[in-house]
């Protein structure tokens, strides 16, 4: 039996076929088309009738919450690489690191990835941050910007001077503007970035925040009183024009201010305050017997240092929880360009700089000194473990001492 005679029994047999799912299949085929044709048409109507609407800006603003959906992880920090200018400023924003300058804003992930890059010509650019958002603002222009951890979402200007900014959790913003009107007005937008009050105050605006959750604004003024001025606090309701509290203190100038969940924490050039939503202050820590030379407000924890003597050379350094606990208060005979505090309080409780060298505050209030090999560092920013060590040409992550063997 040669190949010609040879048959294939599988050409001899009918492929079986099931008549429920071939109706099933074509009835899926007909939805698919008609769905096709429904998104076609859906299209073609909304570039038609609403064609106006469709903008770059609301392009972005679907994008918003893409960040949302990327958790950071607990991977430690690649080397970044940048060229960064004297003015340059740093800040962490998602577990990753944000610089910018009168140029540009620049964003770089754990991986030392630049996922941001924007030319921004802020003329005295200032940033505040939230979980989700951070705010990009130029102090005495007009110009400010939003961004998340991959992109741009808006860049807008105001009518009036901005003096400073705040954005919360969701996005709610406040921007305190000078005013022809009055001399300062607080501008707050809504989660969609449109303008739902205007809260107008005739007394020196220096700094605002606003609650995580976007629902409370606390605003901090200098109110001129004879030869002094005066701190007025004011808390308010977004989208209420009713105040919460308002709150006088003689003698007192506000320099910072930062909202928690579940208050805030206002530094003054006499102390540190913590207060709760209702104007009530839950703890203070007074500055006797010592100059205010460089301050941070942390996540977790709260870092001030001052100099003690004329010469600058014995220093203060202050550390304190976010209820307003001190876990430090110790006298330092160095000179210090510059304190950071703490994410991590089991870690560090914080980290003081000089020129060519940071010092590292342990939680049994011990220090750790590291000196860098090359370079000026420019700043310290902490994170769960270590701290980024920022310089001109790059930045590196510092751990403890244990990272120099």
């Amino acid at each position: 039996m040669n190949d010609n005679d040879r048959v294939n029994v599988a050409d001899r047999i009918a492929p079986r076929v099931n008549r429920y799912y071939l109706k099933v299949s074509r009835q899926c085929m007909i939805a698919g088309i008609a769905l096709l044709v429904v998104f076609v048409a859906y299209v073609v109507f909304v570039a038609s009738f609403f064609g106006e609407y469709i903008t770059y800006d609301n392009l972005r603003y679907l994008v918003r919450d893409w960040n949302a959906m990327t958790v950071p992880g607990n991977q430690e920090f690649t080397d970044i690489v940048y060229t960064a200018a004297r003015n340059t400023r740093f800040t962490t924003f998602r577990s990753g690191l944000a610089l910018y300058d009168s140029e540009k804003y620049s964003y770089y992930d754990e991986s030392g990835i630049c996922l941001i890059e924007d030319d921004t010509g802020y003329a005295d650019p200032a940033s505040s941050s939230s979980a989700r958002y951070l705010l990009l603002y130029d102090i005495g222009g007009t110009g400010y910007s939003l961004y998340n951890q991959l992109t741009k979402i808006i860049s807008r200007n105001t009518d009036r001077a901005i003096i400073t900014g705040d954005v919360a959790d969701d996005g709610t913003m406040v921007l305190v503007t000078r005013s022809r009107e009055t001399k300062f007005v607080a501008e707050v937008y809504n989660s969609a970035f449109t303008k739902i009050m205007n809260i107008y105050k005739e007394n020196y605006v220096l700094d605002a925040a606003i609650s995580p959750d976007g629902n409370t604004v606390i605003i901090c003024s200098a109110v001129p009183a004879e030869t002094d001025f005066n701190l007025e606090v004011e808390i308010l309701r977004t989208g209420s024009s009713e105040r919460t509290a308002r709150m006088t203190y003689e003698h007192t100038m506000p320099l910072d201010i930062r909202a928690y969940e579940n208050g805030f924490v206002l530094l003054c050039d006499n102390g540190l305050y913590f207060f709760d939503y209702e104007g009530h202050i839950n703890q203070s820590t007074a500055f006797d017997g010592m100059t205010l030379a460089s301050a941070d407000i942390g996540d977790s924890t709260v870092a001030v240092a001052g100099q003690v003597n004329a010469l600058g050379s014995e220093n203060r350094i202050i550390v304190c929880s976010l209820d307003g606990t001190v876990l430090y208060d110790q006298t330092i005979e160095e000179r210090i360009s510059g304190i950071t505090a703490s994410v991590n309080p089991d870690d560090a409780l914080a980290y003081t700089r000089t020129a060519n060298s940071i010092t590292k505050i342990l939680p049994d209030k011990t220090a750790e000194v590291h000196h860098p090999e090359s370079g000026e560092i420019i700043a310290v920013i902490a994170r769960q473990k270590g701290a980024l060590v920022c310089r001109e040409s790059g930045a590196y992550i510092w751990v403890g001492n244990e990272s120099d063997e």
